[in-house]
């Protein structure tokens, strides 16, 4: 239930919080993008943005941390208290503008203020349900957060105190700041503009577009932008994603298709006047609309973006929990569809070369089993994923076709093994309890072909 209209939060000036330091040793993933994984493992990675000072301030929600990453890729961790580890989260977290964080901790029931060396400002409980769920903050420095469980509202907290108002708009969990630093939020199927108190809004039914929109950001146009898509199930991915924006002089809706296989989760304005958007659907990767509806959404490896911001070099980080590391990317590695967005997308997916991998020969002879030759093929952790065709030649000249062609498919940073089964002529080229050399042959169409000789004997 409501606390009240005024209540406050403990004053805990000067309460350093323990942490942990560890210096950015991030690894190449692909040209222009570098990984650094996070300390803690198993960390629920979530949110990440931009300091005034050009660190990054990211949530380690199933940790009970919030962690800072220098542009350099320095990771700093700061736990938060949990009455219950294991199952108490952090929620969210934002900055500033003068630079100091305000976080929801303790599944949403505290929201804690620090300074960036992780010393405590404010400190207190919000509400023991509903709960804190998203907060940002405005540029005069208060802290707006959505109360969800029972019932859907919004508080600010002024300093050390929280104002509740009576009738404050039913947001639920999404929440934006508008380009002229207004607040925004999400009702159902439509977007409301709220009162400078929190005492009320502007509510715009903005149709099957705005539906559930759970990313709202500023952008270069129109009054308020939002991403939206599709929940998944156990079974499928989120999808049927859309980015857009919404005019609220004549509350018309602006979309963009971004395929049936997106879904964006996240939505920063980026320095080129585009909005930038992490996709959680099958589609998964970085992608960018600009205001005319043209854009990319590229695929980085194998690795699955969360949420995004942009450090002052003008790269981005993206926090990808299922990795459980922060991608550094820059953004000329991300201006072509590497990826199917799936169908209605504004995106076309350009002409790419595939990916064939590389072929494990391995130091004693591969045995062949019933004509079938295994051939291990191995595919780089910065590729989208591999394919192509495998075939075995002979070594020597005029390298004759000894086994059927298979089609193949290996994951990002992973092994496969297919079996080529020997035609008659490979039947008879290998020759019973004799070393044959073979030459493995992976081909696709655009595709330089990769060789690669094996030792063989049956």
């Amino acid at each position: 239930m409501r606390l009240g209209l005024v209540s406050r939060l403990s004053s805990l000036a000067l309460v350093a919080a323990a942490l942990a330091l560890v210096p950015g040793l991030g690894s190449p993933a692909a040209a222009g993008t570098t990984v650094f994984p996070v300390p803690t493992s198993s960390a629920g990675l979530g949110r990440i943005v931009t300091a005034p000072d050009g660190n990054m301030w990211f949530v380690e929600a199933d940790a009970n941390k919030v962690g800072r990453i220098t542009p350099s890729g320095q990771i700093t961790e700061y736990p938060f208290p949990a009455e219950f580890p294991g199952t108490t989260t952090l929620k969210d977290l934002d900055v500033a503008p003068d630079g100091t964080i305000w976080v929801v901790y303790e599944s949403g029931e505290r929201a804690r203020h620090m300074n960036p060396d992780g010393s405590t400002i404010t400190d207190g409980v919000i509400g023991s349900y509903p709960y804190g769920e998203q907060v940002r903050v405005g540029p005069d420095g208060t802290a707006w957060v959505t109360m969800s469980f029972d019932e859907d509202y919004v508080i600010r907290i002024v300093g050390s105190t929280i104002y509740e108002h009576p009738n404050a708009p039913e947001c639920e969990d999404s929440l934006g700041e508008a380009a002229d630093g207004s607040m925004w939020c999400r009702q159902g199927a439509g977007l409301i503009h709220l009162n400078a108190d929190a005492s009320g809004g502007v509510t715009y039914p903005a149709g099957r577009f705005a539906a559930y929109p759970y990313a709202i950001a500023a952008g270069p146009v129109g009054s308020i932008w939002f991403g939206r898509y599709s929940s998944g199930t156990m079974f499928t991915s989120p999808s049927d994603g859309e980015v857009g924006y919404l005019d609220a002089g004549t509350a018309q809706i602006t979309a963009f298709d971004t395929g049936s296989r997106t879904a964006p989760a996240d939505l920063v304005q980026g320095p080129d006047g585009s909005m930038w958007f992490t996709s959680i659907g099958a589609a998964a990767g970085i992608g960018h609309v600009s205001p005319q509806g043209t854009g990319a959404l590229t695929a980085i490896g194998g690795y699955e973006p969360e949420s995004l911001t942009f450090a002052p070099d003008g790269s981005i980080f993206a926090t990808d929990p299922t990795n459980n590391v922060i991608i550094r990317v820059t953004t000329d590695g991300l201006q072509q569809t590497n990826v199917d967005p799936g169908d209605g997308s504004v995106f076309t997916q350009g002409p790419t070369t595939p990916a064939l991998g590389t072929v494990k020969a391995p130091k004693k002879p591969v045995r062949i089993k019933r004509n079938r030759v295994p051939v291990t093929i191995a595919c780089p952790a910065d590729a989208s994923g591999c394919r192509g065709k495998a075939t075995l030649r002979s070594a020597k000249k005029p390298h004759k076709i000894l086994a059927r062609a298979a089609t193949y498919q290996v994951k990002p940073g992973k092994k496969k093994t297919v079996r080529l089964k020997l035609t008659k002529a490979g039947r008879k080229a290998v020759r019973t309890k004799k070393v044959t050399r073979l030459r493995v042959e992976l081909s696709a169409k655009g595709a330089q072909p990769v060789r690669k000789i094996v030792r063989v004997r049956r």
